[in-house]
């Protein structure tokens, strides 16, 4: 997915208590919660969830990048995605 403007994409923060994992733009951010997995996208609505073991998924302006996490917390406000992983 190309990125058109800088108006049209997230900005995402994913860390842990110990380290942060990937802060800046993004197109798109798949993760997984108990209702099964989901793409959080430009204009989302708000809200905030718990996320499953397994895998998050950032399309980046620099290509894919790939996180395993044992569980988290999700919060999705105003296009600015925040993850607490590993807690």
């Amino acid at each position: 997915m190309a990125l058109n403007t800088k108006t049209d994409q997230l900005s995402v923060k994913i860390f842990s208590p110990f380290e942060i994992f990937y802060e800046g733009p993004a197109a798109s951010l798949s993760a997984k919660t108990a209702t099964g997995p989901f793409d959080v996208l430009y204009g989302h609505a708000n809200f905030i969830g718990l996320l499953q073991q397994g895998n998050i998924v950032i399309q980046t302006p620099f290509g894919q990048r790939n996180y395993d996490i044992n569980r988290g917390v999700l919060k999705v406000h105003n296009n600015y995605v925040v993850v607490f992983a590993n807690i």
